[in-house]
């Protein structure tokens, strides 16, 4: 501790000068002789002591605390929790010795070192939990969680406890390159192939068409099983609607069994695929498995129609073919004859032409929504006359490059992350350049953004309108964003889902119903069941003063009533997670004499991933430990562990000095001297009689 001041320290003997002279001049001048010396003296020192420290405050003193920190190494203990410790063959093993032995590795470890314990799964927590019981394993999130949240902490090292397996997020050994501290890995379950039938994956259309048949793909996976025969079987309900035997050959033998299925109701159907167990199976979980199919007996039609052929029609078909929702039809405007009425989304493509468009008025006077995409053999004067709430004005027919730019308040449907990435790296289109003007109800997807400035012109928008709705596109080469998707990520998917959501919004008609009820029909098990209504007077205004109340039923007929919440222009729900299977709802609500319900269904997806993959990777856990300085042991050898970690010379505490400075003007205790003395002065005084 020490005193410093913003003064030289030689002010500190004026301040002593000060007391000196204020006690001088108070007592020596007016000396009486009928005081004691030692009153006199002490009356004096008083003065002199409280002078001189009320003229010391004066400096604006503070006082210097210095204090040393020893920071110990932080040890973080992150044990995995998920279903496939279990599923391996010292399944017991970790259910009654191994907990104990890792509470008593933890409490050695605090002797000396602080312990921090995590848990992961699905996710990453705090706390060590041991009950193997989550569904899903992501390694790298636990990786991303520690160095986010010890940023900045002396930490000595990461112990993980795993047995290897991720069935979610990225790689766990490339997850772990930020990682800047040993790390330690304890190698749990087995690597060693145990006989085991395995449904590894189904692949089907999610939604098919009433009457189709679709194809159905089912991947298994035997270990340990050559010269034995299994069943499988495919149910719906008690039906079984398909059988077949499969005869394995090699100690790891993958089959491959492909067929079809007829869509003969409509709805969301359930099927069940199961492989009859061979004798000696390790696990059996992994032998059934459910796949959901969406039957709708509606296909939208679509027609798009060209004045002169373009690569973008290809394109916008390609993209619109790869759903089974949509039946895409192409015509040269004048050969187009069949009624606008029987298409739900009509695409003009660089219509109206300058090249004319005599049989455009019977198309833009139907119900169907319209999707124009504009371009440089479009007609700007004839397109403005159409009304469609988007004018560009030009003085010449002139045309710029435009770049994509996300508007983020954008509503009528979402993009995914994909998309977005993939649209900051696209070519331009070829925009009409000029003056856009557009309704105030216009929905815009897309901004334009020239060279690196976004601007306030609209590239992608909507209208809806009592009569229908539109979109406009107001760029030409879009065959390129195609292209670039797939250079990007190998496919076409972020482009077509882009045209695909575009039309699926125009497709779909208003509903004019006074009550909506907003769910999905599938949910996966470890996914929140999310529900949100909306609810309309008679002038078709939102409003939310009554409640709306829903009941959701298992298959058992148990009953689940819950009331929505009241959101600013809405309803919503959470109602949190529910066991696999299939679920009814019926929601109302009554606003003023009526009463309004809606009925619906949905599913909920068991997640299986932890059976499908049981094989312990060791030779992971070994390369992220060589990697980062560490080291990988067993499960039994936590002893072992606790002795290397304690051996380590760079786990050593560190040590931090912090100063700290406090204003001696605000100390209590100075104050009470002050006063002591200013009021012991004045006592002595006073009984003395003689000042």
């Amino acid at each position: 501790m020490g005193i410093v001041t913003g003064y030289p320290l030689g002010f500190i003997f004026f301040c002593l000068l000060l007391g000196a002279a204020y006690a001088f001049i108070l007592y020596f001048r007016t000396q009486k002789d009928d005081i004691p010396v030692w009153l006199h003296r002490a009356m004096t020192l008083f003065r002199f002591l409280s002078v001189s420290i009320i003229a010391f405050l004066l400096l604006s003193p503070l006082v210097r605390k210095q204090t040393e920190i020893t920071e110990k190494p932080l040890i973080i203990l992150a044990q995995d929790n998920s279903l496939s410790i279990l599923l391996s063959p010292d399944s017991g093993y970790y259910r009654t010795e191994y907990p104990n032995q890792l509470k008593e590795f933890a409490d050695n470890l605090r002797k000396k070192f602080e312990v921090a314990e995590l848990s992961f799964g699905e996710k990453t927590s705090a706390g060590v939990s041991i009950s193997f019981s989550e569904k899903q394993t992501d390694i790298s999130a636990l990786f991303e969680e520690v160095n986010n949240r010890y940023a900045n902490r002396n930490i000595g090292a990461l112990i993980l406890a795993s047995d290897g397996i991720y069935n979610k997020g990225s790689n766990p050994f490339y997850a772990a390159e930020k990682t800047r501290f040993p790390v330690f890995t304890v190698a749990m379950g087995d690597t060693m192939l145990a006989r085991d039938l395995i449904l590894k994956k189904i692949t089907c259309n999610k939604t098919v068409f009433l009457g189709d048949k679709f194809p159905v793909e089912i991947l298994l996976e035997a270990d340990k099983c050559a010269g034995e025969k299994a069943e499988v079987q495919i149910k719906k309900g008690e039906d079984v609607l398909f059988s077949r035997p499969v005869q394995f050959g090699a100690e790891r033998d993958f089959k491959k069994i492909s067929l079809t299925l007829e869509a003969k109701q409509k709805g969301l159907q359930r099927f069940s695929v199961t492989v009859h167990p061979v004798t000696g199976e390790s696990s059996v979980l992994n032998n059934n498995q459910d796949f959901y199919v969406d039957v709708s007996d509606t296909r939208q039609k679509i027609a798009i129609l060209y004045q002169s052929p373009h690569p973008d029609v290809f394109a916008v078909k390609q993209a619109l073919e790869s759903s089974a929702r949509f039946e895409v039809e192409t015509f040269k405007l004048d050969a187009f004859d069949q009624p606008p009425a029987r298409y739900s989304v009509i695409i003009l493509d660089q219509l109206p032409s300058v090249a004319g468009y005599s049989n455009l008025s019977r198309i833009t006077g139907s119900p169907a929504s319209l999707l124009y995409i504009l371009g440089t053999e479009t007609s700007l004067d004839a397109f403005n006359a159409l009304k469609t709430g988007l004018s560009i004005t030009s003085n010449k027919t002139n045309f710029t490059e435009t770049l994509p730019a996300v508007n983020e308040d954008f509503s009528l449907f979402t993009l995914d992350k994909d998309l977005s990435d993939v649209l900051k790296n696209v070519p331009p289109l070829l925009s009409p350049f000029g003056t856009y003007q557009h309704s105030p109800a216009a929905d815009i997807l897309l901004f334009q953004k020239i060279g690196n400035i976004r601007s306030s012109q609209p590239q992608v928008l909507f209208f809806q309108s009592q009569e229908r709705k539109t979109g406009i596109i107001a760029g030409e080469n879009l065959w390129k964003w195609r292209l670039s998707d797939y250079q990007q990520k190998g496919d076409h998917k972020a482009f077509d889902d882009l045209i695909n959501k575009m039309v699926q919004f125009l497709s779909v008609k208003g509903d004019k119903g006074f009550f909506k009820v907003n769910v999905s029909n599938r949910f996966m098990e470890n996914e929140n069941v999310e529900i949100g209504a909306e609810v309309f007077n008679e002038s078709y205004e939102l409003i939310n003063r009554d409640d709306v109340n829903i009941t959701i039923t298992d298959e058992k007929g148990n009953k689940y009533p819950f009331v929505l919440g009241k959101t600013e222009r809405g309803y919503y729900l959470n109602a949190g997670n529910f066991p696999p299977g299939n679920y009814a709802y019926q929601a109302s609500v009554k606003t003023g004499k009526n009463l309004y319900s809606k009925k619906g269904e949905f599913v909920i997806i068991p997640l299986n991933l932890e059976a499908l993959n049981t094989v312990a990777d060791h030779n992971l856990l070994f390369r992220i430990a060589k990697s980062h300085n560490g080291e990988m042991f067993y499960p039994r050898e936590l002893e072992k562990l606790e002795k290397k970690i304690r051996a380590r010379e760079d786990i050593r505490p560190v040590f931090y000095t912090t100063k700290r400075f406090t204003d001696l003007a605000g100390n209590v205790w100075l104050f009470l001297i002050i006063l002591a003395l200013l009021a012991g002065e004045w006592f002595m005084r006073k009984r003395s009689g003689a000042y």
